[in-house]
């Protein structure tokens, strides 16, 4: 059993930080840092871990939380991404199925050629990529697609191919990555930011006291995402490929005024494809694909972007006339991609790129997929072994369990409806069972119908959640499938935090005020 990532290990932690020189420090709490400090530490690298805001705050909670098998990049004829993306999904299912549940996309067809050159690509595709048998696609003609997605406009169809891909939940992705990295030994911490960096010792900031501790590793990789350009900077790294940020938004509607049966994909106006997910009740639809000038933490989604989205969903079913009022939230993400020059944003590659600056040591992983995360990170991690001039052991993150997923979700409890059971064995797999060793009752937070109270518990001592956002937005992800945002448990989850983790009234009133701020900007329209 994993030690338990608390508010009294982080303080551990930052004091260890400063205690003795590592060999890693990975600056970046995303997927891409949650998991290089996984592999390094279970390879018996001495690494540290730190994020400026929460694990998972920025793109890697803002993904359109699918496991691509790759068939997108089929299209561009880039058969190794494929091949790449395909076989990790397949590891993922395998050491976190709770965080990779197979879930049927639908593409409707309008003609007849591009019927036929829908089948002509899954067919390549499961040809080059390991597929299951049970996940190979299917062609529907018109009055199966009729049948088995009853919302989707006749007007014009012709049929349907369908495949499968897997729902995830990002954040908790990260989560896991972090807990392992945590059991291997890593020294972990999040709301700890490098506020300076040079030749190898950093300066780190706990946000939450003001405390600075030093830092000293031996090599240092910059997996920051949005803000690698900002951190190479600081560092005074030069030269290499700039960041281009592309942004991506997802607007959330209750299921019952979107109640499609699976997932389907749409045609945009512009051609692209976008894409509906029935998700814990409520319905999602994304995504969008826009440059975006600067990083921030929370990129605003403007009514262009909700309209782009909803003239396609309005156009694909018939009679939901989804407007922007029926929207009770949303999230926006940005994409860290590579720059390149005279390309829209979708046409720019996805592939990640390592830049190592030869003045300063610094290693920085930009660009790269969810989907691939664990490749990516075996990469850096075989990188970091060359420049400490060891030879590390072999990697192995993709025959051990992240934790949650060693053993299936035990039986929940009956009185929580079937979507409230679906989103408690997809957050915690495994780790239900110390949910319920809490409070077998299924006693939930007043105001969040759904939501254990023990998931607050089980979030602060185990999940080192310190402010109302961790809770409510990336670790039972209220803000974004409750119909109301959390805000009708805002109160009650302030009042256990607050005796848990000693806040005053002035602390407590600061942390429900600025969720508020934080939900009422994600139901508006810049």
């Amino acid at each position: 059993m994993a030690p338990s990532l608390s508010p009294a290990s982080r303080a551990a932690a930052l004091r260890d930080l400063g205690a003795s020189e590592l060999d890693l420090l990975v600056i970046g709490g995303g997927i891409t840092g949650a998991g290089i400090a996984r592999d390094a530490a279970l390879r018996g690298v001495r690494t540290g871990l730190v994020e400026a805001v929460d694990f998972a705050a920025g793109t890697s909670s803002r993904s359109s939380k699918l496991i691509h098998g790759g068939i997108r990049y089929l299209q561009q004829g880039d058969i190794a991404l494929v091949r790449e993306a395909a076989t990790e999904r397949a590891v993922l299912r395998r050491i976190a199925p709770h965080l990779a549940e197979p879930l049927l996309m639908v593409m409707p067809t309008y003609r007849m050629a591009s019927h036929l050159k829908l089948r002509t690509g899954l067919f390549m595709f499961e040809r080059v990529a390991p597929v299951d048998a049970g996940d190979r696609h299917q062609m529907w003609d018109r009055a199966e697609a009729l049948k088995e997605e009853p919302l989707l406009s006749a007007q014009g169809l012709y049929g349907a191919g369908t495949f499968t891909e897997y729902l995830t939940d990002d954040a908790r992705l990260v989560l896991a990555n972090v807990q392992g990295a945590h059991a291997s030994g890593a020294l972990v911490a999040n709301h700890a930011e490098v506020v300076s960096l040079e030749a190898g010792r950093a300066t780190v900031r706990d946000t939450l006291t003001g405390e600075t501790y030093r830092v000293r590793a031996r090599v240092v990789v910059n997996a920051a995402g949005p803000w690698v350009d900002e951190l190479r900077r600081r560092a005074g790294a030069s030269g290499g490929r700039r960041l281009q940020l592309t942004k991506g938004i997802h607007l959330v509607v209750p299921h019952a005024r979107l109640p499609v049966t699976h997932s389907v994909i749409m045609t945009a106006s512009d051609k692209r494809s976008i894409f509906v997910v029935p998700r814990d009740g409520m319905t999602y639809i994304g995504t969008t694909d826009t440059f975006y000038p600067d990083a921030v933490l929370v990129p605003e989604v403007t009514r262009a972007d909700a309209d782009y989205l909803l003239e396609a969903t309005n156009r694909t079913f018939r009679g939901v006339a989804i407007a922007t009022a029926d929207v009770t939230g949303t999230w926006s993400g940005l994409r860290p991609l590579l720059a390149e020059e005279g390309k829209s944003p979708s046409e720019i590659s996805r592939k990640d790129e390592t830049m190592v600056d030869a003045a300063t040591g610094l290693v920085s992983i930009a660009g790269g997929k969810l989907t691939a995360y664990r490749r990516m990170a075996e990469r850096i991690v075989d990188l970091v072994g060359e420049r400490l001039g060891r030879r590390l052991a072999p990697c192995t993150t993709s025959d051990v369990p992240l934790p949650g997923g060693e053993a299936p979700a035990p039986a929940l409890p009956g009185g929580l409806a079937p979507h409230e059971q679906s989103r408690l064995r997809r957050l915690y797999g495994g780790h239900c069972a110390r949910l319920l060793a809490r409070d077998a009752s299924g006693a939930c937070v007043d105001g969040l119908p759904g939501i254990l109270r023990v998931e607050i518990e089980h979030a602060i001592d185990e999940e080192m959640a310190l402010t109302l956002e961790d809770v409510l937005e990336r670790r039972t992800r209220a803000l974004l499938f409750d119909a109301g945002q959390g805000l009708g448990g805002v109160a009650a989850t302030a009042a256990i935090m607050a005796r848990r983790l000693g806040w005053d009234d002035a602390r407590t009133a600061q942390e429900i005020d600025r969720y508020r701020s934080l939900a009422a900007g994600l139901r508006s329209f810049a």
